[in-house]
C-alpha cells in the first residue's frame, strides 16, 4: 500500500516519504494545503532544518497519516 499526496495525487511508500515529497516540491498548492491543516508550512521547514530527529518531517508525516486514515474511512 502506498499513500497518495493529497494535493498532486502523487504515490509514495510512506507517509516519511510523502512528507519529504510536500517539502521538496515546496509549490504554493502544497504550502497551502500544510497550512490549511492548521500547520504553517515554513515553520515546519524552519524546525526540520534547525533541529536534529526529523522533527519537521515526522510532524508532517503524521498529519498525512492522519488525511490518509480519513480518506479510508469515508470509502
Amino acid at each position: 500500500m502506498g499513500y497518495k499526496c493529497p494535493v498532486c495525487e502523487k504515490l509514495r511508500p510512506d507517509t516519511m516519504d510523502l512528507a519529504r515529497h510536500v517539502f521538496g516540491t515546496g509549490d504554493q498548492a502544497h504550502k497551502d494545503w500544510v497550512d490549511s491543516k492548521g500547520l504553517n508550512f515554513i515553520e515546519l521547514l524552519l524546525i526540520q532544518t534547525m533541529e536534529p530527529g526529523n522533527k519537521g518531517y515526522k510532524t508532517l508525516a503524521k498529519l498525512l497519516k492522519k488525511e490518509a486514515e480519513k480518506v479510508e474511512d469515508e470509502s
